[in-house]
């Protein structure tokens, strides 16, 4: 772990685990090895599409989640107005310098809100908002960011790694570290290799989800089906208190943004986050829904119950 601090600018979100919580003393099975999950991500932000499901993973199946930021977040100012003005920077010359550090303060609280124990910041440039994902593949360090990812996944052993689903629609920096991260996972021994999924924040109400089985040109972003394999409904209740439910998270999350102002637009949109299976590290998948503590409601809505 000397090398990998050495390598990569690590932040650790203290206090995250609150264990002094009441939430935290469950009264449904927490395995005896916590699961250990990654998310690894382009923008600070994009914690959010999960979070639902990663604050359950922390506080409920008593997991552990880090994430990996590659960007430096820079690219976020299109609607970034109403947070500046709030933060004091409106018509500031210096604001290309502060957005970044803005941002990663901004996603240690979200982080710690969620339970996150290290986020890893890599720093590439955010060129901004693209639907290329050629853009992330000639602006940062490839070599470097494999390396980091390869050394991190060989140090930690997770069972599970997330991204955000790299559907032709959005962000190319999200298409971008979708294949880097499986390809981190894929350069690693079959039984050493964790499973794999991509998330999508939606609402059945809001109409069909996309039918995803790989993006165009990237075979390694292959699916094992073009449904997602399992949901968290974020109106799940909290085990706390049955009146409150997971949206509630959701929202605080949220609303540590503030310098992203479309961002804000979230709040009560989206009532699921869906999982999509890829087809790297698939054999890891029939006992990891051993880890997520079955049976139990909550835990069934994890495997799917809601996904069809």
């Amino acid at each position: 772990m000397g090398r990998l601090l050495q390598l990569l600018t690590r932040a650790s979100a203290s206090g995250a685990w609150w264990p002094g919580c009441p939430e935290f003393s469950l009264a449904d099975a927490v395995p005896s090895v916590p699961l250990k999950v990654l998310l690894v991500v382009a923008h600070p932000d994009d914690e959010s599409e999960c979070a639902a499901t990663l604050y359950r993973i922390t506080h409920g199946l008593g997991g552990v989640v880090d994430q990996v930021i590659v960007t430096n977040g820079a690219g976020g100012q299109h609607f970034s107005a109403p947070g500046l003005e709030y933060y004091g920077l409106s018509g500031s010359p210096g604001v290309a310098k502060a957005l970044p550090r803005l941002r990663r303060r901004e996603v240690m609280r979200a982080g710690q809100i969620i339970g996150i124990r290290n986020h890893y910041f890599l720093e590439q440039d955010d060129t901004g908002f693209t639907l290329d994902p050629a853009e992330g593949l000639r602006s940062w360090n490839l070599p470097w960011i494999r390396r980091q990812l390869q050394h991190l996944l060989q140090c930690e052993g997770y069972d599970l790694v997330l991204t955000l689903l790299p559907t032709r629609d959005t962000h190319g920096h999200h298409k971008t570290v979708a294949m880097l991260a499986l390809e981190a996972a894929a350069a690693m021994p079959c039984d050493a290799r964790p499973a794999v999924a991509g998330v999508r924040a939606a609402s059945p109400a809001g109409g069909a989800l996309p039918v995803f089985h790989e993006l165009d040109g990237f075979p390694g972003t292959r699916t094992t089906s073009g449904a997602p394999v399992w949901a968290f409904d974020r109106r799940t209740p909290l085990l706390r208190n049955a009146a409150l439910d997971h949206s509630i998270i959701v929202h605080w999350v949220i609303a540590e943004h503030k310098s992203q102002g479309m961002f804000q637009m979230e709040y009560g949109r989206n009532t699921h986050e869906y999982f999509w299976q890829f087809a790297t590290g698939q054999e890891r998948w029939d006992g990891l829904w051993q880890r997520f503590g079955e049976p139990g409601p909550v835990d069934r809505q994890l495997a799917g119950a809601e996904a069809a």
